[in-house]
């Protein structure tokens, strides 16, 4: 099979995949606004709110995994150091989940921020071991797998009569718990195939560390918004407003295909090589960002109406300024790829995005009192604009790679989709 059909392959399963998590994302979505409302709702989502900052910061545990995987040579000894990498990790992650509970005046979130832990921690190591093994088709499905089991548990205990915040919070913890428990097996097993290997856990840990200073900052950059809305706003405005910040961003789980299925490949081709790749598979996600924004932003009233009921139609006109931005996000992970896995370089994305997530947070801070949950969407957008069209200029400008290239789809990149189908067939 060529690198041109089996990147499509990869691609058109992982797109499927990423689609049918989408749909799963959005029925839970759909059903705890219905029968949670947007107060419970967001009560329900406060301690996920101040989990997802720190899992931000293990994102490293999946860059970590793939880098020392392709161009290391870890072989099996990836497990321990992952491990032992992520118990390292656990103190400081639990010190700024508190921090952000005392400033958001809920402390009573950090308990089930902290327990949550270990099922992301482990879907990342997941992710990124898969990748490190050129099986990218099980991330993905790791992923569904992972917002089916939500989907599966929160509507059980709602079904058992737990119709209440609490009740779909002790829902989620053993719904991310047993995905934890199942994927540290499953990996446990698979090593077992996989040459003995070698890592020092401090190198795995330094550069973990690294590249998950760089999924934090990255996370600022994107969700400030929704942090700073829980902090100035009320838990009927984080109720909300999340709905359309997840609505939007649930299409960037189209555009990383691309991201994805390259990666094995960006971190083991020759520089200029990745480089024209990364660079191709921009294109690619401008033609996928351009079509699924477009389309969304189209139908989004009568999409949260169906969905989510009359009482969230008030979040249409900030989802459809947040898509905006995220057509302009969408274009960042190919490049990030490049220079995390492939030049081992993740202070690169980690500049960038940290001016981005600080032109966010002051915009925020700005926008939010005066506009509301629109102010909130302006800021972001206008941040991911700028943030991604730093990151264009400097790929370019490393990669001498002109940007018209980058950016402009070409016949070419229409024809792939064609030829490589007829091959397929």
């Amino acid at each position: 099979m060529s690198l041109r059909t089996r990147l499509f392959t990869d691609g058109l399963y992982t797109f499927g995949t990423r689609i049918g998590t989408m749909v799963l994302a959005a029925a839970l979505g759909a059903l705890t606004a219905r029968v949670l409302g947007a107060h419970e709702r967001g009560l329900y989502l406060t301690p996920i709110v101040f989990a997802g900052v720190v899992v931000a910061g293990f994102t490293g545990l999946s860059s970590a995994t793939s880098y020392f995987m392709l161009r290391r040579g870890a072989g099996r000894a990836i497990t321990r150091a992952a491990l032992l990498t992520t118990l390292l990790f656990l103190m400081p992650a639990g010190v700024v989940a508190w921090i952000l509970a005392w400033i958001g005046h809920a402390l009573w979130a950090v308990p089930a921020a902290l327990i949550s832990l270990p099922g992301p921690a482990a879907l990342m190591i997941a992710t990124g071991y898969t990748t490190g093994t050129h099986r990218v088709r099980l991330a993905a499905a790791f992923g569904a797998a992972s917002t089916g089991m939500n989907l599966a548990v929160i509507g059980t205990a709602f079904a058992l009569g737990a119709r209440s915040a609490h009740g779909a919070i002790v829902a989620w913890l053993i719904a991310t718990n047993l995905m934890a428990v199942w994927i540290a097996i499953w990996i446990a097993r698979d090593a077992r195939g996989l040459p003995a290997g070698k890592v020092s856990v401090g190198a795995f840990a330094a550069y973990a560390a690294r590249s998950g200073l760089v999924g934090l900052v990255t996370l600022l950059n994107y969700r400030s918004d929704v942090y700073l809305v829980a902090v100035l706003g009320t838990p009927t405005m984080l109720g909300m407003y999340t709905l359309a910040v997840s609505a939007a961003e649930a299409l960037l789980a189209t555009t990383q295909v691309t991201a994805v299925v390259t990666a094995p490949h960006v971190g083991s081709l020759e520089e200029r090589a990745a480089a024209a790749l990364a660079a191709r598979a921009v294109r690619h996600n401008v033609l996928i960002a351009g079509i699924c924004c477009l389309g969304l932003a189209a139908i989004a009233p009568i999409a949260v109406g169906m969905l989510y009921g009359g009482a969230f139609l008030p979040v249409v006109p900030a989802m459809r300024i947040l898509l905006v931005g995220v057509f302009a996000l969408s274009l960042g992970s190919p490049m990030s790829t490049y220079f995390t896995i492939r030049l081992g370089r993740p202070e690169v994305p980690l500049v960038l995005a940290s001016a981005s997530a600080l032109l966010c947070i002051v915009g925020s801070l700005v926008m939010i009192p005066r506009l509301g949950l629109a102010g909130a969407a302006l800021a972001s957008t206008v941040a991911y604009i700028a943030g991604q069209g730093a990151a264009i200029a400097y790929f370019a400008s490393q990669a001498k790679i002109g940007v018209g290239s980058m950016l402009l789809p070409r016949r070419s990149d229409l024809a792939t989709y064609v030829n490589v189908v007829a091959e397929m067939l």
